[in-house]
């Protein structure tokens, strides 16, 4: 939920703390401008072998089939990676030196499109560019299609996000279809950090503000790993 501009890194060395702005870009707007550097096709995990490096253990801990797609920042039209899991299924996804963006849930007919989609829960990850440090963060910010935690893996017991099913419970006005026309949480912020009362307020009233962030303005639930090796199960939610 970072700014375009900024990075946790530069923000940590200015402050001495993650920020809310610090850990991913917020793209605001429907996407943002797309970077020189961004993959022209994903990757398929095939493997999913733990190598001991920086990355995320990644468990689909939902009852059926669940794609998962790795998205650079400012680079929302290609993934990076993607893996498919059966469910209970985990994978290794390796990440490289310096990486900041997102795992997100999805489709393959969907997120494989060449477009961006960015309607769904975030697990929000990136690496120091030394390979110092890890930071992690669930972020509801661009909506909600069900619930994450993430963990470090450094002995540490650092974690964050939720594991309620907060999309049974949620109002007509605080739901949208998602691009594969799956009836998820509607973003919590529009253009220029305006905030949607409907889905801000709903998710603040069963979570709080100490578990994901919600919005811009509150919180600041971001672990640290000083391995930069971190776990997260993506629970019951929609693709």
């Amino acid at each position: 939920m970072l700014r375009p501009s900024l990075t946790i890194f530069s923000l940590l060395l200015a402050t001495a703390a993650a920020l809310p702005a610090g850990t991913l870009s917020s793209q605001h707007a429907n996407h943002l401008e797309t970077r020189s550097s961004c993959a022209t096709q994903a990757e398929q995990v095939t493997n999913g072998s733990d190598t001991n490096g920086r990355g995320v253990q990644l468990e689909n801990g939902d009852s059926q089939s669940r794609s998962f797609f790795v998205y650079a920042n400012s680079c929302d039209s290609i993934p990076l990676q993607y893996v498919t899991l059966s469910a209970g299924q985990d994978a290794f996804i390796s990440l490289p030196q310096g990486f900041q963006g997102r795992i997100v849930r999805g489709t393959t007919d969907v997120n494989l499109d060449g477009q961006p989609h960015l309607l769904g829960t975030w697990l929000e990850i990136g690496f120091d560019a030394n390979d110092a440090m890890g930071y992690a963060d669930v972020s509801l910010i661009r909506g909600c299609d069900g619930a994450v935690t993430v963990a470090a893996m450094d002995g540490t017991g650092a974690s964050t996000g939720f594991t309620q099913d907060v999309l049974s419970g949620a109002p007509d006005d605080a739901l949208q279809a998602n691009d594969a026309g799956a009836m998820v949480i509607k973003a919590t912020e529009g253009l220029l950090s305006a905030i949607v009362s409907a889905s801000r307020d709903y998710l603040a009233s069963v979570l709080g503000y100490d578990k994901a962030y919600i919005d811009d303005f509150h919180g600041n639930p971001v672990i640290a790993s000083n391995n930069q090796r971190f776990s997260a199960t993506f629970y019951a939610g929609k693709a």
